[in-house]
């Protein structure tokens, strides 16, 4: 029987938050300044513990992402898997991911990170995906998230949602916050901050 192998994006195979850099990318330094400064009563809200842990994502979805068109972005998209991903990668984190696509295993991405940047990448590279979803209408995306935040409790559901029922299967998870400590749980093999 062939490993699950779940891994975190941002913080364990990346060195950054893949959607600052797809933002800074897409905006230019000075947008993304902008796009930062006018949720930071959000995000000053959130670490104060004021406000619920993904209002300031929330906050920045809306503003970054409502009212754009799809296609636009999907090109964005494909252009920062390109031109950025690779540079955020970390050795060790991929050549992990390689030692498990060499032996047959199944890998598996569980990100809070939305599908719109990290698809391609994962599509490239041959990986699986669980990720958060943006809110679509029509050919624009409304600003909302379609799905809840795939962080903490919910990747653990997201993951038996997509994979299906895990007791007794060999699975090996990787992490690096305490948001990714109930999917570590959840895993045989659980590996926290293993690249750093």
């Amino acid at each position: 029987m062939r490993t699950i192998a779940l891994f975190d994006l941002d913080g364990t195979i990346t060195r950054k938050d893949t959607m600052l850099a797809f933002l800074r990318m897409e905006r230019g330094r000075a947008g993304l300044v902008v796009l930062l400064a006018r949720i930071l009563p959000q995000l000053v809200g959130e670490r104060l513990g004021l406000l619920p842990a993904d209002t300031a994502k929330k906050a920045l979805v809306k503003r970054a992402f409502g009212g754009r068109p799809v296609a636009a972005l999907e090109e964005s998209a494909a252009r920062f898997q390109v031109e950025m991903m690779p540079g955020l990668l970390r050795p060790a984190a991929m050549q992990r991911i390689a030692q498990y696509k060499k032996e047959g295993d199944r890998v598996v991405i569980v990100t809070a990170s939305c599908s719109l940047w990290v698809e391609a990448w994962c599509r490239q590279q041959g990986l699986e995906l669980i990720a958060t979803e943006l809110e679509k209408a029509g050919s624009c995306f409304t600003g909302r998230l379609a799905t809840p935040n795939c962080r903490g409790a919910e990747k653990v559901r997201r993951i038996h949602e997509a994979l299906g029922d895990l007791t007794g299967r060999d699975v090996h998870a990787y992490g690096d916050t305490a948001s990714d400590k109930h999917m570590l749980g959840m895993a045989r093999l659980g590996h926290y901050r293993p690249f750093r």
